[in-house]
């Protein structure tokens, strides 16, 4: 199977898997179902890269890294940087861009 139907094949996945967590998941747990998502972009995004031989450059893969954790602390309010907030608003990385960017970290963690 060529690689753009594997990721075509993730998606569908992600979004079957994610609805029907979303359903019987108690609302208290909202944190979790975020979470869920923002994971499931990152395999999205892992998916995307073709299959080729991985590059070991560690620093690339701290720096993406580094990105995804802030990222994610940003989007589940664990904490609160108002000089990286003020940063995203500049870029006009808020809501659905910051998942295309982290659909781009998958993507690119694998790549560097």
């Amino acid at each position: 199977m060529k690689r753009y139907w594997s990721a075509l094949l993730v998606i569908i996945v992600s979004a079957l898997l994610y609805q029907l967590i979303g359903r019987f998941l108690p609302a208290k747990f909202s944190g979790f179902l975020d979470l869920l998502w923002m994971i499931l972009l990152l395999v999205i995004g892992y998916y995307l890269a073709p299959h080729a031989k991985k590059n070991n450059r560690w620093l690339g893969k701290v720096v993406i890294a580094i990105l995804v954790v802030f990222i994610v602390a940003y989007r589940m309010n664990f904490f609160v940087i108002p000089e990286f907030t003020n940063l995203l608003n500049l870029l006009g990385l808020t809501g659905n861009f910051l998942d295309l960017l982290l659909i781009y970290c998958g993507w690119a963690f694998f790549q560097v």
